[in-house]
């Protein structure tokens, strides 16, 4: 697996199996958070759950014009396959930023 792309889409696949406590074996990208991916508790003032977790992922990745196409309810992640795309997207623009997120080992 040598390319770039692929190399994230994995990553980030781990990150949400790590985050939701599931093999990456059961994920599919068409999996929707909030359906066939549940919080095991409540989000709160100063508790997060896991979609606090993939909300943050998201922003802390992008940069400022993705930010806007998010916060003007342009563009919203939906879907296993959403998050990845996402990820994908803004490693393009903001390398260091997805690797730090999905803690990439290696792109090789």
């Amino acid at each position: 697996m040598s390319d770039p792309d692929e190399i994230v889409r994995t990553f980030a696949l781990q990150r949400i199996a790590n985050l939701f406590n599931i093999s990456v074996d059961l994920l599919n990208e068409e999996d929707v958070f909030g359906e066939d991916l549940k919080a095991t508790r409540s989000s709160g003032l100063f508790t997060r759950n896991e979609y606090d977790a993939i909300e943050g992922d998201i922003l802390d990745v992008c940069d400022r014009e993705t930010y806007k196409t998010i916060s003007s309810g342009n563009l919203t992640i939906y879907t296993v396959g959403d998050y990845c795309d996402h990820m994908v997207r803004c490693y393009k623009r903001k390398p260091k930023d997805v690797i730090a997120t999905l803690k990439i080992t290696s792109l090789s």
